[in-house]
Protein backbone atom coordinates (compact mmCIF):
# COMPACT_ATOMS: atom_id res chain seq x y z
CA UNK A 1 0.00 0.00 0.00
CA UNK A 2 2.69 2.33 1.27
CA UNK A 3 4.98 1.68 -2.44
CA UNK A 4 1.64 2.30 -4.26
CA UNK A 5 1.34 5.59 -2.64
CA UNK A 6 4.98 6.60 -3.61
CA UNK A 7 4.60 5.34 -6.63
CA UNK A 8 1.25 7.50 -7.45
CA UNK A 9 3.31 10.57 -5.76
CA UNK A 10 6.24 10.17 -7.77
CA UNK A 11 3.60 10.00 -10.87
CA UNK A 12 1.95 13.15 -9.50
CA UNK A 13 5.12 14.76 -9.05
CA UNK A 14 6.37 13.94 -12.53
CA UNK A 15 3.56 15.29 -13.55
CA UNK A 16 3.28 18.70 -12.13
CA UNK A 17 7.17 19.60 -12.98
CA UNK A 18 5.63 18.46 -17.32
CA UNK A 19 3.19 21.02 -16.31
CA UNK A 20 5.32 23.78 -14.87
CA UNK A 21 7.86 23.23 -18.06
CA UNK A 22 4.66 23.20 -20.39
CA UNK A 23 3.30 26.57 -18.78
CA UNK A 24 6.87 27.98 -18.29
CA UNK A 25 7.51 27.53 -22.56
CA UNK A 26 6.73 30.42 -24.72
CA UNK A 27 3.75 29.85 -26.67
CA UNK A 28 5.26 31.08 -30.56
CA UNK A 29 3.06 33.09 -32.32
CA UNK A 30 1.93 30.51 -34.85
CA UNK A 31 0.67 28.96 -31.64
CA UNK A 32 -0.57 32.27 -30.79
CA UNK A 33 -2.65 33.17 -33.93
CA UNK A 34 -4.02 29.34 -34.50
CA UNK A 35 -5.25 29.87 -30.68
CA UNK A 36 -7.28 32.74 -31.77
CA UNK A 37 -8.51 31.45 -34.75
CA UNK A 38 -7.36 34.74 -36.45
CA UNK A 39 -4.60 36.54 -38.47
CA UNK A 40 -4.84 39.86 -37.60
CA UNK A 41 -3.06 41.92 -40.60
CA UNK A 42 -2.13 45.77 -40.04
CA UNK A 43 -3.17 47.77 -43.27
CA UNK A 44 -4.24 51.42 -44.13
CA UNK A 45 -6.26 52.14 -47.24
CA UNK A 46 -3.98 51.92 -50.15
CA UNK A 47 -4.97 51.11 -53.31
CA UNK A 48 -3.94 48.52 -55.11
CA UNK A 49 -2.09 46.77 -52.28
CA UNK A 50 -5.21 46.92 -49.30
CA UNK A 51 -8.58 49.12 -50.16
CA UNK A 52 -12.41 49.15 -49.44
CA UNK A 53 -14.64 46.81 -52.26
CA UNK A 54 -17.09 48.58 -53.74
CA UNK A 55 -19.76 48.39 -51.01
CA UNK A 56 -17.02 48.53 -48.26
CA UNK A 57 -17.88 45.46 -47.02
CA UNK A 58 -14.47 44.09 -47.28
CA UNK A 59 -10.73 44.68 -47.80
CA UNK A 60 -9.43 43.44 -51.37
CA UNK A 61 -6.13 44.39 -53.38
CA UNK A 62 -2.80 42.45 -54.05
CA UNK A 63 -1.51 42.41 -50.15
CA UNK A 64 -5.41 41.83 -49.42
CA UNK A 65 -5.72 38.64 -51.33
CA UNK A 66 -1.96 37.86 -50.75
CA UNK A 67 -3.15 38.16 -46.49
CA UNK A 68 -6.37 36.30 -47.05
CA UNK A 69 -4.62 32.96 -48.53
CA UNK A 70 -2.04 33.30 -45.92
CA UNK A 71 -4.81 33.04 -43.14
CA UNK A 72 -6.35 30.14 -45.11
CA UNK A 73 -2.96 28.02 -45.62
CA UNK A 74 -2.53 28.59 -41.74
CA UNK A 75 -5.89 27.44 -41.13
CA UNK A 76 -7.61 30.46 -39.38
CA UNK A 77 -9.70 33.81 -40.40
CA UNK A 78 -8.20 37.01 -41.34
CA UNK A 79 -9.20 40.02 -39.78
CA UNK A 80 -7.79 43.59 -41.34
CA UNK A 81 -7.04 46.07 -38.63
CA UNK A 82 -6.85 49.66 -39.92
CA UNK A 83 -3.78 51.09 -38.24
CA UNK A 84 -1.90 54.42 -37.71
CA UNK A 85 0.99 54.05 -40.44
CA UNK A 86 3.49 55.90 -37.46
CA UNK A 87 2.36 53.51 -35.06
CA UNK A 88 2.78 50.39 -36.64
CA UNK A 89 5.76 48.75 -34.99
CA UNK A 90 3.97 49.44 -31.60
CA UNK A 91 0.71 48.03 -32.43
CA UNK A 92 2.43 45.17 -33.70
CA UNK A 93 4.79 44.57 -30.13
CA UNK A 94 1.50 45.29 -27.91
CA UNK A 95 -0.44 42.69 -30.27
CA UNK A 96 -3.10 44.36 -31.63
CA UNK A 97 -1.92 43.22 -34.72
CA UNK A 98 0.30 39.94 -35.65
CA UNK A 99 1.50 41.55 -39.29
CA UNK A 100 1.77 44.37 -41.29
CA UNK A 101 1.05 43.74 -45.03
CA UNK A 102 0.14 46.86 -46.54
CA UNK A 103 3.15 48.15 -49.02
CA UNK A 104 5.38 48.25 -46.27
CA UNK A 105 9.31 49.03 -47.49
CA UNK A 106 12.02 47.50 -45.64
CA UNK A 107 14.79 49.15 -44.07
CA UNK A 108 17.78 48.01 -42.14
CA UNK A 109 16.14 50.46 -39.64
CA UNK A 110 12.91 48.64 -39.55
CA UNK A 111 14.66 45.37 -39.37
CA UNK A 112 16.24 46.33 -36.02
CA UNK A 113 12.42 46.23 -34.43
CA UNK A 114 10.81 43.82 -35.92
CA UNK A 115 11.00 40.88 -38.27
CA UNK A 116 10.63 41.58 -42.45
CA UNK A 117 9.79 38.68 -44.86
CA UNK A 118 11.36 38.16 -48.06
CA UNK A 119 10.71 41.28 -50.42
CA UNK A 120 7.68 40.44 -52.96
CA UNK A 121 7.78 43.81 -54.99
CA UNK A 122 9.57 46.84 -55.74
CA UNK A 123 8.74 50.72 -55.76
CA UNK A 124 10.39 54.06 -55.43
CA UNK A 125 8.41 57.41 -54.07
CA UNK A 126 6.82 60.18 -57.27
CA UNK A 127 6.05 63.12 -57.22
CA UNK A 128 2.41 64.10 -57.84
CA UNK A 129 1.13 67.60 -58.55
CA UNK A 130 -1.75 69.17 -59.72
CA UNK A 131 -1.57 68.79 -64.06
CA UNK A 132 -1.69 72.47 -64.73
CA UNK A 133 1.95 72.46 -62.40
CA UNK A 134 3.47 69.61 -63.54
CA UNK A 135 6.66 71.61 -65.01
CA UNK A 136 6.99 73.37 -62.19
CA UNK A 137 8.32 70.18 -59.99
CA UNK A 138 9.86 68.43 -62.83
CA UNK A 139 13.47 68.27 -61.12
CA UNK A 140 14.40 67.82 -57.73
CA UNK A 141 15.69 70.88 -56.79
CA UNK A 142 12.40 72.36 -57.53
CA UNK A 143 10.66 69.94 -55.54
CA UNK A 144 12.88 71.02 -52.77
CA UNK A 145 11.76 74.65 -53.45
CA UNK A 146 8.00 74.01 -53.06
CA UNK A 147 5.87 76.08 -50.47
CA UNK A 148 4.40 72.61 -48.94
CA UNK A 149 4.44 68.76 -49.73
CA UNK A 150 2.59 66.28 -48.20
CA UNK A 151 3.28 62.67 -46.90
CA UNK A 152 1.61 60.45 -45.11
CA UNK A 153 3.42 60.38 -41.40
CA UNK A 154 6.19 57.80 -40.67
CA UNK A 155 6.44 56.59 -44.43
CA UNK A 156 9.47 56.68 -46.85
CA UNK A 157 7.91 59.96 -48.47
CA UNK A 158 8.30 61.50 -45.44
CA UNK A 159 11.96 60.00 -45.12
CA UNK A 160 12.96 61.23 -48.57
CA UNK A 161 11.61 64.43 -47.10
CA UNK A 162 13.91 64.81 -43.87
CA UNK A 163 16.71 62.87 -44.85
CA UNK A 164 17.17 63.15 -48.93
CA UNK A 165 16.15 66.49 -49.30
CA UNK A 166 16.54 68.16 -45.40
CA UNK A 167 13.49 70.03 -45.39
CA UNK A 168 12.78 71.65 -42.51
CA UNK A 169 9.40 70.41 -40.48
CA UNK A 170 7.51 73.81 -41.80
CA UNK A 171 7.55 72.45 -45.48
CA UNK A 172 6.38 69.19 -44.64
CA UNK A 173 2.32 68.37 -44.38
CA UNK A 174 2.43 64.91 -42.07
CA UNK A 175 -0.80 63.32 -42.88
CA UNK A 176 -2.41 59.88 -41.18
CA UNK A 177 -2.82 58.23 -44.92
CA UNK A 178 -1.23 58.79 -48.47
CA UNK A 179 -4.53 59.29 -49.81
CA UNK A 180 -5.15 62.73 -47.03
CA UNK A 181 -1.22 63.61 -48.58
CA UNK A 182 -3.15 63.38 -52.30
CA UNK A 183 -6.40 65.57 -51.02
CA UNK A 184 -4.01 68.07 -49.77
CA UNK A 185 -3.01 68.81 -53.31
CA UNK A 186 -5.70 68.36 -54.95
CA UNK A 187 -7.26 71.35 -52.68
CA UNK A 188 -4.18 73.10 -52.62
CA UNK A 189 -3.18 73.29 -49.10
CA UNK A 190 0.02 71.68 -50.98
CA UNK A 191 2.07 71.94 -53.59
CA UNK A 192 3.26 68.61 -54.22
CA UNK A 193 2.54 64.96 -52.78
CA UNK A 194 5.38 62.49 -52.02
CA UNK A 195 3.94 58.70 -52.31
CA UNK A 196 4.21 55.35 -53.26
CA UNK A 197 4.46 55.02 -57.09
CA UNK A 198 2.53 51.96 -56.99
CA UNK A 199 -0.33 53.83 -55.26
CA UNK A 200 -0.05 56.91 -57.20
CA UNK A 201 -0.25 54.66 -60.47
CA UNK A 202 -3.38 52.77 -59.09
CA UNK A 203 -5.28 56.35 -58.39
CA UNK A 204 -4.42 59.79 -59.78
CA UNK A 205 -5.97 60.53 -62.62
CA UNK A 206 -9.22 59.44 -61.94
CA UNK A 207 -12.10 60.55 -59.56
CA UNK A 208 -11.40 62.36 -56.56
CA UNK A 209 -7.82 63.04 -58.06
CA UNK A 210 -8.47 63.66 -61.73
CA UNK A 211 -6.88 66.87 -61.85
CA UNK A 212 -3.66 65.41 -60.26
CA UNK A 213 -0.59 63.77 -62.30
CA UNK A 214 2.78 62.13 -61.34
CA UNK A 215 5.62 63.87 -62.61
CA UNK A 216 7.45 61.92 -65.04
CA UNK A 217 9.48 59.24 -62.79
CA UNK A 218 12.58 59.43 -65.30
CA UNK A 219 13.20 63.24 -64.61
CA UNK A 220 12.07 62.77 -60.31
CA UNK A 221 11.33 60.12 -58.15
CA UNK A 222 13.22 58.94 -55.07
CA UNK A 223 14.30 55.73 -53.61
CA UNK A 224 14.22 52.34 -54.82
CA UNK A 225 12.44 50.16 -52.52
CA UNK A 226 11.34 46.70 -51.73
CA UNK A 227 8.08 45.51 -50.10
CA UNK A 228 8.37 42.86 -47.25
CA UNK A 229 5.12 42.01 -44.69
CA UNK A 230 6.60 42.53 -41.20
CA UNK A 231 6.22 40.42 -37.87
CA UNK A 232 7.07 40.47 -34.17
CA UNK A 233 10.84 40.12 -34.08
CA UNK A 234 11.67 36.00 -33.97
CA UNK A 235 8.08 35.19 -35.35
CA UNK A 236 7.87 32.14 -36.35
CA UNK A 237 5.42 33.67 -38.98
CA UNK A 238 8.28 35.42 -40.67
CA UNK A 239 9.46 31.86 -41.67
CA UNK A 240 6.13 30.79 -42.93
CA UNK A 241 5.27 33.73 -45.24
CA UNK A 242 8.68 33.10 -46.68
CA UNK A 243 8.06 30.12 -47.82
CA UNK A 244 3.94 31.28 -48.77
CA UNK A 245 4.84 34.51 -50.77
CA UNK A 246 7.75 32.15 -52.78
CA UNK A 247 5.07 29.66 -53.34
CA UNK A 248 2.93 31.98 -54.89
CA UNK A 249 5.16 33.16 -56.83
CA UNK A 250 6.32 29.70 -58.00
CA UNK A 251 2.76 28.70 -58.69
CA UNK A 252 1.37 31.98 -60.97
CA UNK A 253 -0.74 33.39 -57.90
CA UNK A 254 1.23 37.01 -57.76
CA UNK A 255 0.86 36.63 -61.52
CA UNK A 256 -3.05 36.27 -61.68
CA UNK A 257 -3.59 39.30 -58.94
CA UNK A 258 -1.20 41.30 -61.23
CA UNK A 259 -4.38 41.10 -63.84
CA UNK A 260 -6.68 42.34 -61.16
CA UNK A 261 -4.22 44.93 -59.46
CA UNK A 262 -2.22 46.69 -61.87
CA UNK A 263 1.21 48.78 -60.96
CA UNK A 264 2.32 46.31 -58.79
CA UNK A 265 6.15 45.28 -59.65
CA UNK A 266 7.37 41.80 -58.51
CA UNK A 267 10.39 41.48 -57.01
CA UNK A 268 11.65 38.30 -58.96
CA UNK A 269 15.39 38.25 -57.79
CA UNK A 270 14.31 37.92 -54.45
CA UNK A 271 11.16 35.83 -55.07
CA UNK A 272 12.84 32.63 -56.74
Amino acid sequence: MKKGMKLMAGALAAASVFASASCGKKQSDLEYVKEKGILRVGITVYEPMDYYNEDETDFIGFDADLAKGFAQETGVEVKFVLITWANKVAELNAKEIDCIWNGMTASEELAQSIDLSVSYATNNQCVVVKSARVNDFDTAEKVKAANKIAVENGSAGNTVCENTLSLPMSKIAACTAQVDALTEVASGASDLAIIDYTMAYSVVGKGAFSDLTIVDISKVSFENEEFAVGFRKGSDLTEKANAYLKKCYADGTMTELLKKYSGVALNEAKLK
